[in-house]
């Protein structure tokens, strides 16, 4: 690591800076992880407008589909290849804190920057039995952590901000992720902790509401974002300009990018988070569209889009420019 476990808070808001980008997985078509495919993402994405580094193993990239030596292989693949370039936050969510911390010690031997822990997402849970598990894993890992709260109802726990504020005794939790799509919510999170730990989002309306509403407390990076590889491109730096427009304090020019940005990720994705999940499926498929490897499809439970659906996102990239023509049936 590059920071002793107490130093995590202060090195992650001197370091990540920009999008902290998710990736896509690839599979072949006999199943398994197509490395060659994900080496390519990595490279792409890390090459993508306005991103600093990289988030692995979220939702987007369906870790909760792999095997344990899966996810270990992926993590490691991915470390490989950005070979030291990028900042890289790995997660390691699980339902056992055991297994948590057996991710996190691999992450770290291999290299990481910080780790993601989800709070347990199946099983009874209430405040006291969540603390515990952070608890359990920040006292048995080096590494730095972040937290995840969010009301989306795939995840089915919101971790509140007086609980977040609860876990702040863990020296080596140095950020949490707010993804309640919520101005209030953000605001109470940013307000009860954010003098300590940083609150971040994955979203730019959130991130320039918090550079607005809190200079001093606000982050330099987001963290979690899919926008980045799914509403922009190299010709077309919508992401790039708006966190290089936030980030040197020209709020109109990056509110000018947000209303850019939101008008495409509305019809493309949002409406999905309305509802309360992510469109893993036909997420992947745009980001095929736009130049990602996606193989063979996503791995059940994840269904593949509506054909009528994929073309109707891919009718909104064309029209913003983002692709040159629908793509054949």
């Amino acid at each position: 690591m590059r920071y002793g476990k107490g130093e995590a808070r202060e090195w992650a808001r001197a370091t990540l800076r920009g999008y902290m980008t998710i990736l896509y997985t690839p599979f072949a078509p006999d199943g398994t992880i197509d490395e060659a495919g994900l080496r390519h993402n990595v490279d792409r994405t890390l090459a993508l407008p306005g991103v600093g580094g990289l988030s692995v193993n979220s939702l987007h990239q369906e870790f909760f589909t792999l095997t344990d030596a899966e996810r270990r292989r992926l993590v490691e693949v991915v470390l490989d290849q950005v070979a030291g370039r990028a900042p890289v936050v790995v997660g390691c969510s699980d339902p056992s804190p055991v297994r948590v911390v057996e991710f996190a010690r691999q992450a770290t031997a291999m290299g990481a920057d910080l780790v993601m822990v989800w709070p347990p997402y199946y099983g009874p849970r209430n405040p006291a039995g969540v603390r515990a598990f952070y608890e359990y894993v920040a006292e048995r890992i080096e590494i730095g952590f972040l937290a995840y709260s969010t009301t989306l109802a795939e995840l089915g726990y919101y971790l509140t901000p007086d609980q977040v504020a609860a876990l702040l005794p863990l020296r080596n939790l140095c950020g949490v992720q707010d993804s309640t799509l919520n101005f209030a919510s953000y605001a109470a999170m940013m307000e009860r902790v954010g003098a300590e730990i940083a609150v971040s989002t994955s979203l730019e309306e959130y991130f320039l509401f918090g550079r607005l509403a809190f200079p001093e407390r606000a982050p330099d990076f987001l963290i979690g974002s899919s926008r980045p590889v799914l509403c922009q491109d190299a010709a077309h730096p919508h992401c790039g300009r708006f966190i290089a427009a936030a980030l040197a304090g020209d709020y109109v020019e990056a509110a000018r990018h947000v209303r850019v940005i939101a008008g495409i990720a509305e019809k493309i994705q949002s409406r999905f988070f309305a509802r309360g999940f992510h469109h893993v499926g036909l997420f992947k498929a745009i980001a095929g569209l736009l130049g990602m490897q996606t193989g063979a499809g996503a791995r059940p439970p994840i269904v593949p889009p509506d054909p009528a659906e994929l073309r109707e996102c891919a009718a909104v990239l064309v029209e913003a420019g983002l692709l040159d023509r629908m793509p054949e049936t």
